[in-house]
């Protein structure tokens, strides 16, 4: 009886398995046997403003400047993007959830592995590992902030070597 039990339960469990989403469809940039930590530096006041995707990944996130708002004291703000408009709830010390609150885009669970000590430079990834940007307050200058945040990324898993400017 357990052992017909047990049986059922795996084919139960290998069906649902087969179910979900391979990882195959998209150029893996991320080693999902490394852990992703956000940076406990993160401030949301501090980091909410203008920011311009410095260096990112081909085919992952289609935005070059994004937003972020969020009042003290609060853990719900914003995230314009030119294309789309989202709401953003706080979660743990460095995450947060973009909500495209039923628009085309995807949600996203969004990881803020690094920023520096006056926020002008951060390194973010979606949790998935399906993407990762470089963001930076200017369109130009603080390569010694894109080192570090490059180092960070690979620090977390990511693939550098696949990075690529954008372009302005």
């Amino acid at each position: 009886m357990k052992f017909s039990i047990s049986l059922i339960a795996v084919f139960v469990l290998s069906g649902c398995w087969s179910l979900t989403k391979s990882r195959d469809d998209f150029s893996l940039i991320w080693n999902p046997t490394v852990g992703m930590a956000a940076t406990s530096r993160f401030n949301a006041v501090l980091f909410s403003g203008d920011w311009i995707v410095r260096e990112g990944f081909e085919d992952d996130w289609d935005f070059d400047q994004f937003r972020f708002d969020v009042t003290e004291g609060s853990n719900l703000g914003t995230w314009k993007q030119p294309n789309a408009q989202a709401r953003v709830r706080l979660g743990q010390l460095g995450v947060f959830f973009i909500d495209y609150i039923g628009q085309s885009h995807m949600d996203e669970e969004v990881v803020v592995l690094w920023v520096d000590e006056r926020f002008r430079t951060a390194a973010l990834a979606a949790r998935n590992g399906q993407a990762a940007v470089i963001v930076d307050r200017k369109i130009n200058g603080g390569l010694d902030r894109i080192e570090a945040a490059r180092v960070l990324l690979r620090k977390n898993g990511f693939d550098i070597s696949k990075l690529t400017a954008v372009e302005y």
